[in-house]
């Protein structure tokens, strides 16, 4: 079963962190590459902020050192996969399986590390675009559907879509933590708030701001 949310075999010449790109045109590379670089650092944060905090209980549920562990190994699981510089990052068209619904990427998690890309991927903001409350940022981040994907894979944290937007995810946090640490929503959300919505200013970014429902 495949996860949503990445033809001819083109590999980017510079030191790119998605290594292998297939079906993406030179903007499209620089665009998903930037992401994963992003991303990368993005998640290496998120994984050292796993605590006893706001943030962790609004998308993983009461906090206890054994669940905040596991949150922290897949986070970290993600980072690796990354680093890996296994990831094809595949850019594929409305037409194409996976890409006629609206979705913005989706893999098959024992099928690593392959992320399809669709089109709406590119319209997506980076996480410094990202706007509290603003309807375009409801969709998440560029940076946020590469964590969302990359847990999925049986490899990385084998996580499902048990929900997918800020609200439902939330709701699901206070009362289910199980179904909450399975599922990519959570990663995503999780690793854009403690990052971008992070309590302290940072340079080039509009003051954090707290998230509405």
């Amino acid at each position: 079963m495949k996860r949503f949310c990445l033809a001819m075999m083109m590999l980017w010449a510079g030191p790119a962190v998605a290594e292998n790109f297939a079906g993406c045109n030179k903007e499209q590379i620089h665009v998903v590459d930037s992401a994963f670089r992003n991303a990368k650092a993005l998640t290496l944060k998120a994984a050292t902020s796993v605590g006893d905090t706001p943030e962790y209980e609004r998308w993983f549920g009461e906090y206890s050192r054994a669940s905040a562990e596991d949150v922290r190994a897949n986070l970290k699981s993600v980072v690796g996969a990354i680093r890996s510089g296994n990831v094809t990052a595949q850019c594929d068209q409305i037409t194409q399986i996976g890409c006629d619904g609206g979705e913005y990427a989706w893999v098959y998690p024992n099928e690593p590390y392959l992320m399809h890309l669709c089109p709406p991927f590119f319209t997506l903001p980076p996480l410094t675009a990202l706007e509290p409350g603003a309807r375009r940022s409801d969709n998440g981040t560029r940076e946020g559907t590469i964590v969302h994907e990359l847990s999925h894979f049986l490899r990385v944290a084998g996580t499902d879509d048990h929900c997918y937007s800020r609200s439902a995810c939330t709701a699901m946090a206070a009362n289910d933590v199980r179904r909450a640490i399975d599922n990519a929503d959570s990663y995503q959300y999780y690793t854009e708030d403690v990052t971008y919505y992070a309590r302290q200013l940072v340079t080039g970014k509009p003051p954090p701001a707290h998230l509405a429902d």
